[in-house]
């Protein structure tokens, strides 16, 4: 959860702000204060339409966390590992660490955002009429409206079919269902992506030239989409690349170790200031006993490095962060992701044979995906 602040937890997943939330956060209570909501009701006061722009803003982000709240729910019925719900600049994103392993999975996941986000609208609009015949006042009947036509706004552009939009995992989907191959779905729902990213900072750039300067976000939203629909694309190559594919074909074999009787001191000096490796094997005659990380250092006091052993701050040996050689690296990479500090130790009859990082499974995906172009070259 790097770059972000954890608020809190929904469903068991963790949620979070990105620091560039708070930036657009800023922008729109004031759009709302300044603009909106005085040119939608005059001649309230300035402290009125601040708590108004104020209450309405975090009205909108907790629609926009109730639109992600929804796909992470059906993803976790659905048996797909959700690790962060992020709020950011352009709203929010649930962060998977896996693809959907159906068509079906993909189109009940993706549908339920905008749905989300529509009933959302309708229900804010239904306040809106009822305060209106109710005549409660602008300041509900006023933030009401702007819910209401904000989220269902959301609601359609989210239906747009272009991957990664919710609208372009439902066109995955479809193609997924009725060609069989994700990969060949991720290409054509990423190339719709890409025209709509296209087409977004095409408008974003004529914009100040036809008299609209708020069309200029365009060209950030379009960056981002563009940015999002190849990572996507990338991504499914990347797994499918891995299908079938066992540890001891990537792992790196016989990875140093380290006594869990050296100092701190003497831990620091001799493997962290001169090695590039951030995380080893605590392993006393031939048996692992856990892992001991830069991080498991920060927090002694420097002046207790001489005294205190590698054992004493060590991360004992457990089931989060071991493997055996013959496990498939598809099925380990939630744990990799997540839960090991980016590495697992390959054990077998007890014995350490290797350590498995996402460089070494990088580091295969692209020799793989090299000799598979050098073969079709060749051919």
């Amino acid at each position: 959860m790097d770059g972000g602040i954890k608020i809190g937890k929904i469903f068991g997943i963790d949620v979070s702000l990105d620091y560039s939330w708070f930036l657009i956060f800023a922008l729109i209570t004031f759009a709302l204060t300044f603009t909106v909501f005085p040119q939608m009701s005059p001649g309230l006061s300035l402290a009125t339409y601040f708590a108004m722009g104020l209450i309405t803003s975090l009205l909108f982000f907790g629609s926009v966390l109730f639109h992600e709240a929804m796909h992470s729910l059906i993803a976790k019925r659905n048996g797909l590992n959700i690790e962060d719900i992020r709020l950011m600049v352009f709203g929010g994103v649930s962060e998977l660490t896996e693809e959907p392993h159906s068509p079906g999975v993909e189109f009940r996941m993706a549908i339920v955002g905008p749905l989300s986000s529509i009933v959302l609208g309708g229900i804010s609009l239904g306040i809106f009429f009822i305060g209106r015949g109710l005549n409660l006042g602008p300041f509900i009947n006023v933030p009401a409206f702007w819910l209401g036509y904000i989220n269902l706004l959301l609601g359609v552009f989210n239906l747009l079919p272009g991957f990664p939009l919710d609208g372009g995992r439902v066109l995955r989907s479809a193609v997924w269902y009725f060609t069989g191959s994700l990969k060949r779905a991720t290409s054509v729902a990423s190339g719709f992506g890409k025209g709509l990213a296209y087409t977004m900072i095409l408008a974003g750039i004529l914009g100040p030239f036809l008299g609209d300067l708020s069309l200029l976000w365009f060209v950030l939203i379009g960056w981002y989409l563009l940015r999002a629909a190849d990572s996507g694309y990338r991504q499914v190559i990347f797994e499918e690349t891995l299908e079938g594919i066992k540890v001891d074909q990537a792992m790196t074999r016989d990875p140093e170790t380290v006594n869990p009787d050296i100092s701190i001191e003497q831990m620091v000096k001799d493997y962290f200031m001169q090695h590039n490796w951030l995380v080893y094997p605590v392993v006393e005659d031939g048996s692992v006993e856990g892992i001991i990380s830069i991080d498991n250092i920060k927090d002694v006091p420097r002046r207790s490095w001489k005294r205190k052993r590698v054992r004493d701050i060590m991360r004992p040996i457990s089931t989060e962060f071991v493997t055996t050689p013959e496990t498939e690296i598809s099925n380990l990479m939630p744990k990799l992701n997540s839960k090991s500090n980016g590495r697992l130790l390959i054990i077998k009859g007890g014995r350490l044979l290797g350590i498995l990082t996402m460089t070494d499974v990088n580091r295969f995906v692209i020799r793989r995906l090299k000799a598979e172009e050098a073969r079709r070259s060749a051919a």
